[in-house]
């Protein structure tokens, strides 16, 4: 398993030929904290041009079931599962995040990591911690993106709102409750 600091990247196919992945995400806080976990998946523009790419605790799943939220944070894990085979060519990043649902912000995280796996086996693990990050609301944690082939990015950014700024980062809108 390869470990991956802040900022680094790498070439999928040189950490396996298999195109269903699990992304896998921890964080622990000094205190407890409540988190709502998301998958984007944007276009050339970095914009979610279509909304049912946008998974997270209310949508579960894309309409062809190339990504899915696989668990509700089961044993303090987050887990997606994306079938980038399947994904349409106008979806060409995939941006994984973690927004805080309460009061403090992400300099209070002990430790937390974002690892890549296939079949079960660990491919690449990316640590942070409440030190990379100040007042920070939420944190745009990794990246798979397309340039010529698919590719990881441990991205680690701070985001000073939460999960409804990143939305609108996203060019997404929030439903409304009529």
């Amino acid at each position: 398993m390869k470990e991956f600091v802040k900022g680094q990247r790498i070439k999928l196919a040189d950490l396996t030929s298999v195109t269903t992945i699990e992304v896998s995400i921890k964080i622990n806080f000094t205190n407890l904290k409540t988190l709502d976990y998301s998958c984007f998946g944007v276009d050339t523009n970095n914009q979610l041009s279509d909304d049912r790419y946008f998974i997270f605790y209310n949508q579960k799943q894309s309409p062809d079931g190339s990504l899915k939220l696989l668990s509700s944070n089961v044993g303090g894990i987050e887990r997606f599962r994306i079938a980038l085979s399947l994904l349409p060519q106008n979806i060409c990043k995939l941006v994984f995040t973690a927004a805080l649902d309460d009061e403090g912000t992400m300099s209070e995280i002990k430790q937390g990591y974002l690892c890549l796996s296939s079949n079960d086996k660990e491919m690449a693990k990316f640590h942070f911690n409440g030190l990379d990050f100040s007042t920070e609301k939420a944190i745009i944690l990794a990246e798979l993106y397309f340039k010529e082939e698919w590719r990881f990015s441990a991205v680690g950014q701070g985001f000073s709102g939460g999960l409804r700024e990143l939305l609108k980062h996203f060019g997404g809108e929030e439903e409304s409750d009529s």
